[in-house]
């Protein structure tokens, strides 16, 4: 039997991944030595499952997927549901009225075990964000369906709505989401723009530090945790571990709470990072 040592906890997009939004060989071969040494690696992500599969289908190792911040956990490479924690139906009227007074319009995702399908409304955004959203689906490997209206049968439920918009729109709708105590919200920068953000909405058990505490609460494992991230979604994984590599990119506002500063994926920087926490565990 593998001995286990601990946890490491990893963000996706600007913590692991290159300029390509693929992991490079040498940090997909370091993370090997890791996991043949006992460690678990845990990654968790704001991605789909089909959009977060396409960098870790390279891991010939075993580990955690926790994908939409944590609204599907799995193991893979067997793709083994661990933990689900979706969006009701009611969520969707609650952004309905959150997007009252603003431009453009949120997305819906279906969840993989429905093909990780996004609905989106192509009439309600702008010209400017209707080439975003073109952008969005060009580099998705998830199918996308156009609709009218967000009107499915009763008792469907989502793993993800993503809300789209300027910063001070985002920052409105935000704010009025805090009134429903059964969602969770996040606001961050869109990965792809440099001037639009997104709120990711779940529900309110799909946080990444939730599905850092389900993943070894299931599996009964202990040991130090490290966790690195690179956006404000990442904080609450961040908060749960005992050793926190916080990227060099990140808001300025999440610099405070790291034990080690990394240098961003794009210099691989992720790998000096984790040999650092490793000696601090």
């Amino acid at each position: 039997m593998r001995k286990h040592i601990g946890w490491i906890a990893l963000d996706i997009d600007g913590t692991i991944t290159d300029k390509t939004h693929h992991a490079p060989p040498q940090v997909v071969e370091f993370l090997h030595t890791l996991v043949d040494k006992g460690w678990e690696i845990v990654f968790i992500t704001g991605r789909t499952f089909s959009f977060g599969y396409t960098v870790v289908k390279e891991f010939d190792f075993p580990f955690y997927l926790a994908v939409q911040n944590g609204a599907d956990i799995l193991y893979m490479p067997q793709k083994t549901l661990i933990s689900r924690h979706y969006l009701d139906a009611k969520a969707i009227p609650a952004l309905e009225e959150a997007y009252r007074n603003e431009k453009e319009d949120f997305l819906l995702y279906a969840g993989f075990e429905r093909g990780d399908f996004c609905y989106y409304r192509p009439e309600r955004f702008s010209p400017k964000f209707a080439e975003h959203v073109k952008k969005i689906m060009s580099v998705s490997p998830e199918p996308w369906k156009a609709v009218k209206n967000f009107e499915f049968k009763d008792g469907l439920s989502f793993p993800l709505a993503k809300c789209l918009g300027a910063k001070t729109a985002m920052e409105r709708v935000s704010n009025y989401l805090e009134a429903f105590p059964h969602i969770s919200h996040t606001l961050i920068k869109d990965p792809f723009a440099t001037d639009i953000y997104l709120i990711l909405v779940t529900a309110k058990e799909a946080t990444k530090g939730h599905a850092l505490h389900s993943v070894k609460e299931v599996m009964g494992d202990g040991g130090p945790v490290i966790a690195a991230g690179d956006d404000l979604n990442d904080i609450s994984m961040l908060e749960a571990a005992d050793v926190k590599i916080v990227m060099s990119h990140a808001p300025p506002s999440m610099h405070s709470m790291a034990t080690i500063v990394a240098e961003h994926g794009q210099e691989h920087g992720i790998i000096a990072a984790l040999k650092q926490a490793i000696e601090y565990a």
